[in-house]
């Protein structure tokens, strides 16, 4: 790869780079040539020169003045005669149309550059992408340093891979329009603005180097003055103690004087280099001015339009000169990183080069041994290790590896899979190095679940599907696409969620999910009509009350008092919980229904309560965040107000008690009886509340309507879940197991009628969040476990039907009965294929069911356990369960 990023640029987008750079030459200069033309037309006539022929009468006459011996004058424009009075409006007319081609030719050129700027910039993600992929285990943290030094890279180009080309070839045909314009004015101007131009640039490059040495020893000076002061604020006890702060105030003044003195030399040196900076601004013109002056009785004058001209090619030349030295500091800015990116890219491929000699041959075999000769390995992400290592397992069987965190049966099973490089000695599989087949294909074939899955963006069935064929060749790289349709697929996908439990997350998740205003009309049709059948069943299990429908007549105990008063879900973010205390319409039912005093009480009395409760508690107790009707972070804010009214009297006026109420309305229209108990609700309460509820709907006006869709016994409501929506209603919690029995039954209904599938594609839409999964979120959160991530990661290797599964997995916290039921599900499902499970000891293992082949890793040393000895350590028999080993 090329380390400037000027050569990346025309390597990655030669033709765009050509076609901008001859476009802006070929038709831009021309077109910049003739609007300077017509501006010394334009200067002249208005000076009203003595020459009319030649200036006033004689419109775009472009000459240039040769030697005798070649023929004294060469016509470029012979232009043409017109009159005095349209002089003016042929040339402000012309420098009109040629302002716009020159806009339009500028807006073809930028399309150009932008073009070429994305090639490179796709270029060098693939580059930094191929890179990544080829690195291998032991190139992860080379790897990790690719990504972010591209990031770096990109950010210090800052527009060179568009015009770092251009830029340059356009100050070039700058300078040459000034020498043509100036030969073409007077031969005798050519030198004296060939050297303007020189000098210009000299002094424009002197500048920016002294202003970026200003710039660093004004950052050094910041940072010495930083770093003193905070070392002065460390010592704050000592000078205390001691009484140093006049020699404190001494060593600060001496710091400062220092970085103040190279401060002041730069500074100075700046200075310097802005003197001639100015002069020349003077004395350049004044030269130019001064040469088209002097002329003796062979030399042709020069007329106010010719020098007029002049200037202004000179100062464009300038001005892209300049343009061109400051593009060039950015250039040398961004060397470095793309030296790094260079240097990395390169090491990582030469290693890739030096792991995959004899990929293009190697085919990988459908069964053989897979020996370990001499082997030693490192795993820097999990510390374990193993050293001298010598194994030979027949493939296709069942090997087991007994071992807890630390033993070395993790680094094991990545060995065997192919995810880890041995730092000595080989792995081989029939005879070939696992390095020498394709990575992509080995993947496939030798699956491996490590210790840390990883999950993706996305709805779960992507993340089961993360690895099947159908995504891995890169035929559907949107996250949000489809998956697939195939029978086949459905089957091994039912087939893996059942294996790993994970059934029952997608049941769960999928009862969980809301309803999209987008489901479709024979979906919608057959939830409402499963309502009836559901709510029958439930009766005739005598679970009938373990229901609170959703009633128009009734309170419903189950929901919080806003949802109360809104009978349904909102729909945007009008009547959000958030913002439902301070929308118009709510505080206005609210006063209509006079409410509006009494849920400011009931406000003031959560709060009161909450804070009594939780006094004791630090914020980020989980208990706080589970149970209190406010978050933590306003938590000062509810015990400030608490402590300004012990009474519920003496608001504040203004805006300020505006919000202190609203914010207690909040509180109040957050609450629920059923789950916080406070006792401030009774029967003549919920009354009103109805009373409130049915204001609402009737004074809702036509343009808030869609933003709540009322519960409908008829038809499906959007936005509430889909168990509510089945339901029409909610599960009381006053009962114990009410919730398990309930969805007892509705699984039956939903198996008879047809609708486990529409459950599981609900579920299986469920969005997967991965930063919330690895920020530890809980379940109120919607995060998934450490074992439903662990889980999820077995399912996508099962799903692919690999030769050979390597669960690498630490499944040192559950317990035997567990480990043994989930084992032997995935046994079953791997009946004449390659397995390698990771277990944390004997009693793991089946008795009636032994394995081909027993390791066991202790003290970074891998060791076969003899078939008795594994059989007598097995314990107790195992339990055909529907406990899973993975959730």
């Amino acid at each position: 790869m090329e380390r400037d990023p000027i050569v990346f640029a025309w390597r990655s987008a030669p033709r765009q780079h050509a076609a901008a750079i001859a476009a802006a030459l070929v038709l831009g200069g021309p077109l910049v040539g003739l609007g300077l033309a017509l501006v010394r037309d334009l200067v002249d006539e208005l000076l009203a020169v003595a020459d009319p022929g030649r200036a006033s009468l004689r419109l775009l006459h472009i000459a240039l003045p040769l030697p005798e011996r070649l023929g004294g004058t060469a016509t470029l424009l012979p232009g043409w005669h017109v009159s005095e009075e349209g002089m003016t409006l042929w040339a402000v007319g012309g420098l009109a149309v040629v302002a716009l081609l020159l806009a339009g030719l500028g807006f073809a050129v930028a399309r150009l550059c932008f073009a070429a700027q994305g090639r490179a910039v796709e270029r060098l993600r693939q580059v930094a992408a191929e890179a990544i992929l080829r690195s291998g285990p032991a190139g992860r943290e080379e790897a990790r340093a690719m990504a972010t030094q591209v990031g770096e890279g990109l950010r210090a180009v800052d527009g060179l891979f568009a015009a770092g080309l251009l830029v340059p070839a356009l100050a070039g045909g700058a300078v040459m329009l000034a020498l043509l314009v100036a030969a073409a004015a007077a031969p005798r101007l050519v030198p004296a603005v060939a050297v303007s131009i020189v000098a210009a640039a000299l002094a424009r490059a002197l500048l920016i180097a002294r202003v970026n040495r200003q710039t660093d020893q004004r950052r050094q000076e910041s940072a010495a003055i930083e770093k003193a002061l905070g070392d002065l604020v460390r010592r704050l006890s000592a000078v205390r103690a001691h009484g140093t702060a006049a020699f404190e105030r001494a060593r600060l003044g001496h710091a400062a004087a220092a970085a103040g003195r190279r401060l002041a030399a730069a500074e100075a040196a700046l200075a310097r280099a802005r003197a001639p900076a100015l002069a020349l601004v003077v004395l350049l013109p004044a030269t130019v001015l001064a040469t088209a002056l002097w002329h003796d009785d062979r030399s042709m004058p020069v007329t106010a339009g010719e020098l007029a001209s002049a200037f202004g090619s000179l100062a464009l030349a300038a001005s892209l000169l300049a343009l061109w030295l400051r593009q060039n500091e950015r250039r040398k800015a961004a060397l470095p990183a793309f030296r790094e990116i260079g240097r990395t890219a390169a090491a990582l491929a030469a290693r890739a080069r030096g792991v995959g000699r004899g990929a293009a041959t190697a085919r990988l075999p459908a069964q053989g041994p897979i020996v370990l000769a001499g082997v030693a390995a490192y795993d820097p992400a999990s510390g374990e290790r193993l050293t001298g290592v010598d194994l030979a397992l027949t493939m296709p069987g069942h090997v087991a590896i007994l071992g807890g965190r630390g033993s070395g049966g993790r680094v094991l099973a990545a060995l065997l899979a192919g995810q880890l490089e041995p730092t000595a000695g080989r792995v081989t599989y029939d005879g070939t190095d696992l390095r020498a087949f394709d990575p992509s294909e080995r993947a496939r074939r030798i699956a491996f679940a490590g210790d840390e899955p990883v999950l993706m963006a996305g709805s779960l069935l992507q993340n089961l599907l993360y690895g099947d064929l159908a995504f891995a060749d890169g035929s559907s790289p949107d996250p949000d696409a489809a998956p697939p349709p195939g029978l086949h697929l459905e089957e091994r996908l039912l087939e893996a969620l059942t294996v790993t439990g994970l059934d029952r997350l997608v049941v769960a998740r999928g009862l969980a999910s809301l309803v999209a205003p987008t489901i479709d009309p024979d979906t919608a049709a057959a939830i409402v009509a499963t309502r009836e059948a559901l709510r029958a069943a439930l009766a005739a299990e005598g679970a009938a009350h373990l229901i609170e429908p959703f009633d128009p007549h009734r309170y419903n105990a189950q929901a919080t008092v806003g949802e109360n008063i809104l009978f349904g879900e909102p729909v945007g973010s009008a009547f959000a919980q958030a913002r439902l205390a301070s929308h118009p319409f709510t505080r206005a039912v609210l006063e209509a229904e006079g409410l509006t005093r009494p849920m400011i009480e009931m406000g003031l009395s959560i709060a009161r309560a909450t804070v009594e409760i939780f006094a004791d508690l630090p914020d980020d107790h989980p208990l706080f965040d589970a149970f209190s009707l406010f978050p933590a972070a306003e938590r000062g804010f509810f015990e400030d107000l608490v402590a300004r009214q012990p009474e519920a009297t003496g608001w504040r006026r203004g805006a300020a008690g505006q919000r202190d109420r609203a914010r207690l309305i909040g509180l109040a229209l957050r609450y629920s009886e059923t789950r916080h108990r406070f006792g401030l609700i009774d029967a003549a309460f919920e009354a009103r509340l109805v009373g409130a509820r049915r204001t609402f709907a009737a004074l809702l006006p036509a343009s808030l309507r869609a933003a709540v869709e009322f519960y409908d016994p008829s038809r499906v409501t959007v936005a509430a879940s889909l168990e509510e929506n089945l339901l029409f209603g909610r599960i009381a919690g006053a009962e114990a197991g009410a919730g398990t029995r309930v969805r007892a039954v509705m699984q039956r209904v939903l198996t008879e009628r047809g609708l486990e599938r529409t459950v599981f594609r609900f579920g299986l839409a469920a969005r997967v969040d991965p930063r919330a999964a690895e920020s530890g979120l809980g379940a109120r959160e919607g995060a998934l476990t450490p074992a439903e991530r662990s889980a999820i990661d077995v399912a996508r290797c099962l799903v692919r039907q690999p030769d050979i599964l390597v669960a690498g997995l630490a499944l040192d916290e559950r317990s035997p009965v567990e480990i043994r039921a989930g084992l032997a599900r995935l046994r079953a499902a791997r009946a004449g294929r390659g397995l390698v499970v990771c277990l944390p000891d004997a009693v793991s293992l089946p008795p009636d069911l032994p394995f081909d082949t027993v390791l066991r890793a202790v003290r970074n040393t891998v060791e076969v356990v003899p078939p008795a000895e594994a059989g007598n350590r097995a314990g107790e028999p195992v339990v055909r369960e529907e406990a899973s080993a993975w959730t």
